[in-house]
């Protein structure tokens, strides 16, 4: 299916801010600029976008609501990231953002692009499972980035993708939702983001193919890897109970649900994640992957509990007892030795590198 690219568009984003600050409270025309009728235009491009403008003959303009659409214009606004939403694309229709992020790595200039979708007819999850999500109700982004050398490898790719791009895009998710519904959150290992132990987000990285050599060797910063990797996060945001199957409604939610029916402004919400998603991303260029183990261990719903742990080598079962990026997940088991009135029961400490975990259930 091919891809359909979102229109473009050019709004007053900061007329649009001063009538949103108003806090619903018309704002006099001739106050809002010193061209009567540029204010109007203005007014008129935002209102056919989708934005909710009411307009009265004395009492100026006032804001009623966000548009359905995602605004490009909206989301780069003051976005002042350093490395992630250098440039955003924002498709009406596609198959996968991922797919499209992945393309995009044929070019060292594409790093830290964000593609985002209204709609995705063939988005995928961990294990191959689908992600589908009605038109204009989630957030459907893919980013993609040419890690450092010291970072591209830091740890070996596991069954999911690589562990602490994995865990920075499940963090900032994560940091995201809190944000934004005042519930507590969680991540379920490896990717899914809940609340309520009901599914919200998911994580997909994605490796890609190297791109192609640059032109001129000096065209190529020197700071990037030459590998690049797609981190995609599906978000469920405006849905209701009923838009999830039956089969997914007591295990899904979405924010909407979650803030009590309210509806959010996606292009806000969009601003929010890529700015977090920067700031995690920043930091672990300039620290290391290990400042995500604290956030992480915060987040996770395993910790402190009893899990089974599979690997190519079989199942253990444990008290998860520390989760690093480095050294692993590692698990308090239970050992007994001898038998009958002599038998002694002690723990043993096991550590399992992520490369090595192909599932984690409590």
């Amino acid at each position: 299916m091919a891809a359909t690219l979102h229109p473009a568009v050019t709004l007053n984003i900061p007329l649009l801010h001063r009538l949103r600050c108003a806090g619903g409270d018309y704002l006099v025309l001739r106050e809002l600029g010193p061209n009567l009728e540029e204010v109007r235009r203005d007014l008129d491009a935002l209102a056919a976008f989708g934005f909710a403008i009411e307009l009265h003959p004395y009492r100026g303009a006032a804001y009623r609501g966000p548009a359905k659409q995602l605004c490009p214009d909206q989301i780069e606004h003051d976005l002042a990231t350093r490395w992630i939403g250098r440039r955003i694309a924002i498709w009406s229709r596609v198959a996968s953002t991922n797919d499209l992020a992945s393309r995009a790595g044929a070019s060292l200039a594409n790093d830290g692009l964000v593609v985002l979708a209204e709609e995705q007819m063939a988005g995928r999850g961990r294990l191959g499972r689908s992600w589908v999500s009605p038109a204009r109700s989630s957030i459907l982004m893919s980013v993609l980035l040419f890690p450092p050398p010291h970072l591209a490898e830091v740890v070996p790719e596991s069954a999911y993708g690589c562990p602490w791009l994995t865990a920075l895009g499940a963090v900032a998710t994560a940091e995201s939702v809190a944000s934004w519904t005042g519930r507590e959150v969680t991540i379920k290992w490896p990717n899914d983001v809940r609340v309520g132990g009901r599914k919200i987000a998911g994580i997909l990285v994605e490796r890609v193919l190297p791109p192609r050599p640059p032109v001129a060797p000096q065209s190529a910063p020197p700071s990037q890897s030459g590998r690049g990797i797609v981190i995609g996060i599906g978000l469920n945001v405006n849905l209701d109970a009923d838009a999830f199957p039956d089969d997914l409604r007591s295990r899904a939610t979405s924010l909407q649900i979650e803030r009590g029916g309210e509806s959010i402004d996606r292009s806000e919400l969009c601003r929010d994640l890529i700015r977090r998603l920067d700031h995690w991303y920043d930091l672990t260029r300039t620290i290391g992957p290990h400042v995500l183990n604290l956030p992480w261990r915060t987040y996770s719903e395993h910790l402190g509990r009893v899990v089974s742990i599979a690997t190519a080598a079989g199942s253990v079962t444990g008290r998860l007892v520390d989760i690093d990026l480095m050294l692993g997940l590692s698990l308090e088991i239970e050992t007994r030795h001898g038998a009958g009135e002599d038998a002694r029961t002690g723990i043993r400490r096991m550590a399992f590198p992520p490369a090595d975990v192909l599932a984690l259930e409590s």
